[in-house]
């Protein structure tokens, strides 16, 4: 469990629960962590938890988000329409 304390991956937490926060834990760890920590987080959720995070993650940068579809051979397009469906217009947008 060392990649919970890594403040890289977690610098505006004290504690994180991995059981509690999986989605947050895995967007953290796709987009800002290393080998390890992505072994670690395959190991702990499986593959096929990473893989739903991707598919329905909003928080994910695009170069992340392009990179693990491709690793996970993931439809983009059918993750990218689960991740517009849920987005909020921003405020300047309206």
């Amino acid at each position: 469990m060392e990649t919970l304390k890594k403040k890289y991956l977690f610098w505006d937490v004290v504690d994180v629960d991995p059981k509690k926060y999986p989605k947050f834990v895995i967007e953290r760890i796709l987009e800002y962590g290393d080998e390890q920590d992505f072994k670690w987080a395959k190991d702990f959720y499986g593959s096929k938890k990473i893989r739903e995070v991707i598919c329905k993650s909003r928080n994910m940068d695009k170069k992340s988000f392009n990179f693990w579809c491709q690793f996970f051979n993931l439809n983009k397009e059918k993750c990218t329409l689960n991740r517009s469906a849920n987005q909020r217009e921003s405020f300047w947008g309206r």
